[in-house]
């Protein structure tokens, strides 16, 4: 009994803290016509969050290995980025890199300790504008590793995006502590840009959520190696560019399609709806504004709500029409886990 009672109040704590990112960032103040499109999509993604809880297991003891694991990989993230001015997503496309290469058979992380390091390495992204004591920034770190070393393996598990949903969870106090404090705390991770490179946010998400998830699921990829390689590749090279400010857009259409490849196909069961969920991951972030802009792991946080309205809209289109739906899934190549 104790053990649900937990599981369930972590299940609580991640989806509050996803439903208030979804109402600052996309629901208060839209347009009557977004604001339609935001309420079905609603609708989707609470379909596939119920389907998500019903998945959640057991929670395991905490673990010191996973909390030291975050808190590391945070520090190397502020050294990276605040210190040595590298953009934030190649500092943690670099990180995950030296994560998925640390991780068993040839290194001492596991499954768990390297999703708290990916975890810790997304809280340590941030911004130089935020000028709080780097001890605050480590100990969100480490509170960050100990949600996921609670929630990883049980909490909605095969989401993609809930690395960066975790971290959200995990430094929101240090946004709290900047302005209780008086310590700047402005940071915009997506500038304004308008027009084609705007807009190629959305296709771009698509295929780095396919590509990730043809890396790991039908290659063998570990997931941090995954995301990381292609992010280092794709985020290096548009910064490399000389694209102004461009490059963070694409960048972030990118990274955060990544996140949405982390899914399992017992979420979404073949290439076609990854690429659903990455384009409407892309999509979203089109239209993210408000206080959150800027706040380490909305990134992910946003794929987490793209997976469910993709898993929303498989399950409505399986009640809907089940033979069509098996159909499209078959010919997708692939059969749902």
């Amino acid at each position: 009994m104790r053990h649900t009672l937990v599981k369930y109040l972590l299940v609580a704590a991640t989806l509050a803290s996803l439903a208030a990112m979804y109402a600052v960032a996309f629901v208060v103040g839209a347009e009557p016509l977004p604001l339609a499109i935001v309420v079905v999509a609603l609708i989707l993604a609470v379909t596939g969050a119920t389907i998500a809880v019903r998945a959640s297991v057991a929670v395991p003891r905490p673990r010191v290995s996973d909390i030291a694991a975050a808190a590391a990989a945070t520090a190397l993230c502020q050294l990276l980025c605040r210190d040595m001015g590298i953009p934030a997503l190649v500092t943690v496309s670099i990180v995950a890199i030296m994560i998925g290469m640390m991780t068993a058979p040839i290194g001492p992380l596991d499954v768990r300790s390297e999703g708290a390091a990916y975890v810790g390495a997304f809280v340590g992204l941030l911004a130089p504008s935020i000028t709080v004591p780097a001890g605050w920034v480590l100990l969100a770190g480490a509170a960050a590793g100990l949600l996921w070393s609670l929630i990883g393996l049980s909490v909605l598990p095969g989401i993609g995006g809930r690395l960066g949903l975790v971290a959200f969870m995990g430094s929101a106090f240090i946004y709290w502590l900047a302005s209780a404090f008086g310590y700047e705390h402005q940071a915009v991770l997506v500038p304004e840009v308008r027009g084609i490179a705007h807009m190629a946010m959305i296709p771009i998400g698509g295929v780095a959520a396919v590509l990730t998830w043809l890396l790991i699921q039908r290659r063998g990829w570990d997931f941090a190696l995954a995301s990381g390689l292609t992010s280092l590749i794709v985020c290096g090279g548009v910064y490399l560019s000389g694209m102004g400010a461009v490059a963070p857009v694409l960048a972030t259409a990118w990274f955060g399609g990544t996140m949405v490849g982390l899914s399992t196909p017992a979420r979404l069961p073949n290439a076609g709806w990854v690429m659903a969920a990455g384009l409407m991951y892309g999509a979203y972030m089109l239209h993210f504004e408000g206080p959150l802009t800027g706040h380490v792991g909305v990134i992910g946080a946003t794929g987490t709500i793209a997976v469910f309205i993709a898993m929303g809209a498989l399950r409505v289109g399986a009640w809907i029409t089940p033979r069509a739906m098996r159909v499209v899934t078959r010919r997708a190549g692939s059969t749902p886990a």
